[in-house]
């Protein structure tokens, strides 16, 4: 089995002196190697491209077979690193809380230990694509520690 230091050793490399960064890298026993990265600006295909190619070249297939998958951490994936956030101030997302209760909130700002902004709630007298699907709540500070899982929602 490849070791997970020598993929995440390759990762940091690979990545070094750019605006992307690791968030999260999956294995298993069969060598399925998983990896999701990010970029605090825009990410391309070819960033993609380049680090699976430097990983690929780093490891011997006749010492062990393997499958490799870089990709962007997308719109369904989860954020789970607190640099993502930055990226998505003035848009909407669907918090989880320890609480059990779900959020939608236009997040506004980022802080060392929490999050910003405001909550809206669906207009139940709104028309599809009305401009006005939403109403606005109250300005609300969300710590990190609070949240289960963030998606990015998108609204069409």
């Amino acid at each position: 089995m490849i070791e997970r230091k020598k993929i995440e050793r390759l990762i940091k490399e690979g990545l070094a002196g750019t605006d992307r960064f690791l968030v999260e890298l999956n294995m298993n026993e069969a060598n399925h190697i998983q990896v999701f990265i990010d970029s605090d600006g825009l990410l391309g295909i070819s960033h993609c491209v380049e680090l699976s190619r430097l990983i690929e070249s780093s490891l011997d297939r006749e010492e062990e077979d393997f499958e490799l998958n870089v990709s962007s951490a997308g719109l369904d994936l989860p954020l789970r690193k607190k640099r993502q956030y930055f990226k998505y101030i003035g848009k909407l997302l669907k918090i989880k809380l320890t609480d059990g209760s779900k959020l939608l909130l236009r997040l506004e700002e980022v802080a060392e230990k929490q999050i910003s902004g405001i909550p809206l709630q669906k207009n139940p007298n709104a028309k599809k694509g009305s401009p006005k699907q939403f109403k606005e709540l109250e300005a609300v500070k969300i710590e990190f520690s609070s949240i289960v899982e963030t998606k990015i929602e998108v609204v069409f």
